[in-house]
């Protein structure tokens, strides 16, 4: 009972599971991929730069940047990419509007949690890196 006042983290490794999560739902989000008429339409009405670039990069991006974060794979370099796709899609769809485009500045706000605090210590990048750590090269 006294850890749960304490500043420590209950559940450190916690974050994994935030990490999953919130791959699944941008993957989810991804899926208009295959059904992206609605969206270059809006983008080019409202006279958005390369709409059609733009709408299949996004999709590309949430979709590529989804598997990697359910992964926990490339973390840093997924995550800088979707905080730029959240940012587009709060500047498009919500005229800049955090209030309005709540959910993609959370989406934000936890691609930046991921890019700051890494994947967790479950993920492809953390088990990378300790075995880059633990390898010697055979001696001759």
């Amino acid at each position: 009972m006294v850890r749960i006042f304490t500043a420590a983290g209950v559940w450190t490794k916690g974050i994994v599971l935030v990490r999953i999560l919130t791959g699944w739902f941008i993957f989810r989000y991804s899926l208009e991929l295959f059904n992206i008429g609605g969206l270059l339409d809006f983008l080019k009405q409202s006279g958005f730069p390369f709409p059609v670039f733009s709408g299949y990069a996004a999709k590309i991006i949430e979709l590529v940047g989804g598997i990697c974060l359910i992964l926990g794979l490339f973390t840093k370099w997924v995550t800088s990419f979707l905080m730029l796709t959240m940012a587009g899609v709060i500047y498009t769809m919500n005229k800049g509007n955090i209030f309005e485009g709540e959910l993609p500045f959370l989406f934000l706000l936890l691609f930046a949690v991921f890019f700051l605090c890494g994947p967790g210590h479950w993920s492809l990048d953390h088990w990378l890196e300790n075995r880059k750590k633990n390898y010697k090269e055979p001696g001759i």
